[in-house]
């Protein structure tokens, strides 16, 4: 009888009651008042574009405002912010009553109602206040500045002044048409990365995320550098399902940084690796960051083209990682996890590898090219299926519940700088400024593409200091890529290129935030974590460069070229993981090390007519390593 009054995990009703109670509250139900409408949505297709898009910026910037708010001391404080959630999904109710009128309106020509004023700036300034909460000042300035921009303009002398000035004409263009705030990054956060993110909720909810971090560890653990390794391949197999560097680094760091303190890695190298370790998940296939989604759209491709140019940059990416890790475990003789700290294989199969199962799925429906709602949605039905055959990862309806609602929570820190995003890229379309940033740009790099090529680096690291990752490649993709095009760079390239050094922006500094959250992990300093990430990926940077010149990296091109790419590529990271930890074999003097430097980037300097200086780079650097092998091999016998 007493059994009756337990569930399968022991808990009492009572407790059962109180976890129900728990998703009653305004933040987890209008969350899952969000997943409800995104799957509405989903199954109605034929939904007006500006609802379905409004929708999302609304509830986004609610589920913000309630999370912000319920933490705030006193009634009063918690009650306005209710209101004020309130207040920011009225605009999508505006939109669908208007739904006709707004659909067959002519943009610049029909007038702008009181009401769309109203609703369009009630939606605006909590778009900034919600925004300012969640991802602080940086990004709300830049588009505040592009707000301003485009009304004040006009007094603005050639050639950066416009003729598009006035609050009406910002309305119209704003927030009646799918050119504004419900732009092409807004898009991409309603059709592709809330499915995404929702998929990982679940996944994770069903243990999906546990499997592959005891993979991970499974994998690594025995060999040199086990916990740094099994950061590295537990962040890349993450970042398949998360795409967001910060969200890897929460996930993984957590049990992986420990390990890495415990055998012996000095807590900021823990935090550094796990940083760039997790960074690179936004490169890595199937899901990437939700730039490449954008990427997508901006170029007209199919998504799935955009995975096939990422492959080779993002497993360069990781090996180049791993051996830096791997150096520095045989530097500092630090040895492996103990076997009791590293799972079975075997058990993890048996216990969760059912799981595996929807990832795969997942991934051929989108190289098959389904839609990517479609394909999320078919997954997360998997998961769901697949998770309650097997005692060892069936739940309970709640878990299945809270992390539906879990999912929109996390997918507000996507929607609302898209959302912002498409402020920006509103007002650069609108006023023709990327047009004139594009020629301002030419003019000072004199034509020169290997200047056009730096300025286009520096710029969107800057650009990425103050905003996420997708905020940084939208930025650089309007601005700094027809720049790169103009200069005769393909646009895959230009665009790859971009978003390459937008998803580094996480681990430089001075705003390096997925170093940040690594380094709240380890209990490190921030700034100085910042700089060990940054240095830990001077490797990596060496790869858009490779691919800028030689674009058969991507996958473009014959086979003879792309194994090219990829030998000098290779040899390339080699050398510059030698050269930043100091170790090849055996520990490297200061001379050594910059000669490694030197030829790493001579390998692959994307310059015309260097074909030669290439390949005596190469010849170098192979020699090299076959000669400090052959002095090891002697020295150990």
């Amino acid at each position: 009888m007493t059994a009756r009054l337990h569930d399968r995990e022991g808990e009492l009703p009572e407790a059962q009651a109180s976890r129900w109670r728990g998703l009653l509250m305004p933040v987890p139900l209008v969350a899952l008042a969000w997943t409800l409408f995104q799957v509405a949505i989903w199954w109605f297709n034929d939904i007006d574009l500006n609802v379905q898009y409004s929708g999302h910026v609304s509830f986004a910037v609610a589920v913000a405002l309630l999370a912000t708010g319920e933490k705030r001391d006193g009634a009063a404080g918690r009650w306005m912010n209710r209101l004020l959630a309130v207040v920011a999904l009225l605009p999508t109710v505006y939109l669908a009553a208007n739904a006709h009128r707004i659909t067959f309106r002519v943009s610049g020509l029909d007038p702008v109602l009181l009401g769309d004023y109203v609703c369009a700036i009630a939606l605006v300034v909590l778009l900034f206040e919600a925004s300012r909460r969640v991802l602080g000042w940086g990004m709300c300035v830049i588009a505040g500045l592009f707000i301003g921009y485009q009304l004040l303009g006009i007094f603005l002398p050639p050639p950066f002044g416009h003729n598009q000035a006035g609050l009406g004409l910002l309305v119209d263009q704003q927030f009646l048409t799918l050119e504004g705030v419900f732009g092409i990054p807004t898009g991409v956060s309603v059709r592709v990365v809330f499915y995404f993110i929702l998929f990982a909720a679940v996944f994770e909810a069903y243990g999906g995320g546990r499997m592959i971090i005891e993979l991970a560890l499974a994998l690594t653990g025995r060999s040199t550098g086990g916990p740094a390794k099994a950061a590295i391949v537990g962040s890349a197999m993450m970042g398949t399902v998360s795409g967001s560097a910060v969200a890897n680094v929460m996930a993984v760091g957590i049990f992986t940084i420990p390990l890495m303190k415990r055998a012996g890695y000095p807590p900021r190298f823990a935090a550094a690796v796990e940083a760039v370790g997790s960074t690179g998940g936004q490169l890595m296939p199937p899901v990437m960051g939700a730039g490449a989604f954008v990427m997508a759209d901006f170029l007209r491709i199919p998504y799935s083209a955009v995975i096939v140019a990422a492959v080779l940059p993002a497993l360069f990416y990781y090996l180049a990682l791993f051996l830096a890790v791997d150096f520095k475990a045989r530097l500092a003789a630090l040895g492996t996890l103990s076997r009791a700290e590293i799972p079975a294989v075997r058990r993890i199969l048996a216990e969760r590898g059912h799981l595996l199962l929807p990832l795969v799925w997942l991934t051929v429906l989108i190289v098959s090219g389904y839609g990517i709602a479609d394909a999320c949605l078919q997954a997360i039905a998997g998961t769901i299926v697949i998770g309650s055959l097997r005692k060892t990862t069936r739940q309970g309806w709640f878990s299945l519940v809270q992390s539906l609602s879990l999912g929109a929570q996390r997918s507000v820190s996507v929607a609302l700088p898209c959302a912002l995003a498409g402020i920006i890229v509103g007002v650069i379309a609108f006023t023709g400024l990327g047009t004139k940033f594009t020629g301002f740009v030419v003019d000072v790099s004199a034509g020169s593409t290997v200047a056009i090529v730096v300025l286009a680096m520096i710029a969107t690291l800057i650009l990425g200091c103050g905003m996420p990752t997708t905020s940084a490649y939208i930025m650089g993709a309007v601005l700094l890529a027809p720049a790169l095009i103009t200069a005769g760079v393909a646009p895959l390239v230009a665009h790859m290129f971009v978003f390459y050094f937008a998803i580094l922006s996480m681990i430089t500094p001075p705003v390096a935030l997925a170093a940040y959250a690594a380094a709240a992990i380890a209990d490190t300093p921030p700034n100085a974590t910042g700089w060990e990430a940054a240095l830990l990926g001077i490797p990596v940077l060496i790869i858009p460069l490779v691919f800028f010149g030689r674009p058969s990296l991507l996958l473009i091109g014959g086979a003879d070229q792309i194994l090219v790419s990829a030998a000098l590529t290779f040899a390339a990271i080699v050398a510059l993981s030698g050269m930043t930890i100091g170790w090849l074999f055996r520990p490297l003097a200061v001379r050594e090390r910059l000669l490694l430097g030197i030829l790493g980037i001579g390998t692959v300097i994307p310059l015309h007519g260097m074909t030669y200086f290439s390949a005596a780079a190469l010849a170098i650097v192979v020699a090299w390593l076959v000669l400090q092998r052959n002095r090891v091999g002697k020295a150990a016998v």
